[in-house]
């Protein structure tokens, strides 16, 4: 007699039912490794899926970061062109003014010999033509800026007369300019040549 480590059917119907337990328990261990594998299988894929939106993020930021670094590099030359222009733009008007105004000195001299030569013409008629051509020639200077700079009667101002001389007159108050030596002038509100002046001093 033989030893029995588990009980064996004793007929035909028992092993029957023995052998579907045995095929069920199998099935059933198949399922659970089949689920185990599907788990593990959506767990990488869901890992994966996570490093790549990762990956994506990355991505769409390191290339957005040169855009805006672009972008502030664009406003910087385009400001750079805007003060460059308009030092420019400034560098020329001031550099016409001083042209200008080294024209307009060399010429002055020649507008004090009108004075000059009026004071030895007898003739009423060269006098009268005299005067028109100074005339002319103040309404130019005057379109191009220039002015010619009040000194008779007024009170003196040491930014634009210059004292040469002074006298007494004691019908007049002090520091009024009894007469003019050589006329001053005045170039887009700035002097160009002082008045040389004669000056009333009374003593009180």
């Amino acid at each position: 007699m033989r030893g029995r480590f588990y009980n064996e059917p004793e007929n035909e119907e028992e092993f029957d039912e023995c052998s579907s337990e045995i095929d069920e328990a199998t099935e059933n261990q198949e399922n659970s490794i089949n689920l185990d594998e599907n788990t593990e299988i959506f767990t990488e894929n869901d890992e994966k899926n996570e490093e790549f939106g990762e990956k994506d993020v990355k991505e769409e930021s390191s290339q957005a970061m040169p855009i805006n670094e672009y972008l502030d590099m664009a406003r910087r030359v385009q400001a750079d062109f805007d003060n460059f222009r308009r030092h420019a733009a400034e560098n020329v008007k001031r550099a016409k003014l001083e042209g200008q105004a080294s024209v307009i000195e060399v010429f002055l001299p020649c507008l004090d010999t009108f004075k000059e030569a009026k004071k030895s013409i007898t003739d009423e008629v060269v006098l009268k033509g005299v005067e028109m051509i100074e005339n002319k020639i103040n309404d130019a200077l005057k379109e191009l800026g220039v002015e010619k700079i009040n000194s008779i009667g007024e009170v003196y101002n040491p930014h634009i007369h210059n004292v040469i001389a002074v006298m007494r007159d004691d019908e007049k108050e002090n520091d009024i300019i009894l007469d003019e030596y050589q006329a001053g002038y005045k170039f887009n509100d700035k002097v160009l040549r002082y008045a040389k002046v004669i000056v009333n001093k009374r003593e009180d």
